[in-house]
């Protein structure tokens, strides 16, 4: 579920956790291959994923597995070319944290460009378990 009116940020509903989204970026998922094969994407693809993951501990990707799995599949059929990256926060903290801040979420897809990310972004995120994946951030840092 997305709420928004034009003065706010969009809401999203993460399990029972209500949560804003802070930044979105859409790239070209290809951007730096000048050329190559669908398998070869694939293989940079997830390099570029757990680099990602390396870098930002509470990043979620979504279908991570099939994309592992994927990597030697289907080599003739190019991937999605979007890639989504979306930080959302919440006020929501978890109970033994005393600090005053707040919670965040990395969530990171993939999708064609016919895709609405904002409505990819709900479905996404709504199933999720906010209080095991986000990562806490106290004021000041």
């Amino acid at each position: 579920m997305i709420q928004m009116r034009h003065d706010e940020l969009r809401s999203y509903q993460v399990g029972p956790v209500h949560a804003e989204l802070r930044v979105l970026t859409v790239s070209d998922d290809r951007e730096s291959m000048l050329e190559g094969t669908p398998h070869l994407h694939r293989r940079f693809r997830l390099m570029g994923i757990e680099k990602a993951m390396a870098a930002t501990p509470h990043l979620y990707v979504h279908d991570l597995d099939r994309i592992r799995a994927d990597s030697d599949e289907r080599v003739e059929e190019w991937l999605p070319r979007e890639a989504v990256q979306a930080r959302l926060t919440s006020w929501w903290k978890p109970a033994d944290i005393a600090e005053l801040g707040h919670t965040e979420l990395s969530v990171m897809w993939f999708q064609t460009a016919a895709q609405d990310p904002f409505a990819h972004l709900a479905t996404i995120v709504h199933p999720l378990d906010w209080a095991s994946l986000a990562k806490f951030v106290p004021f000041g840092d």
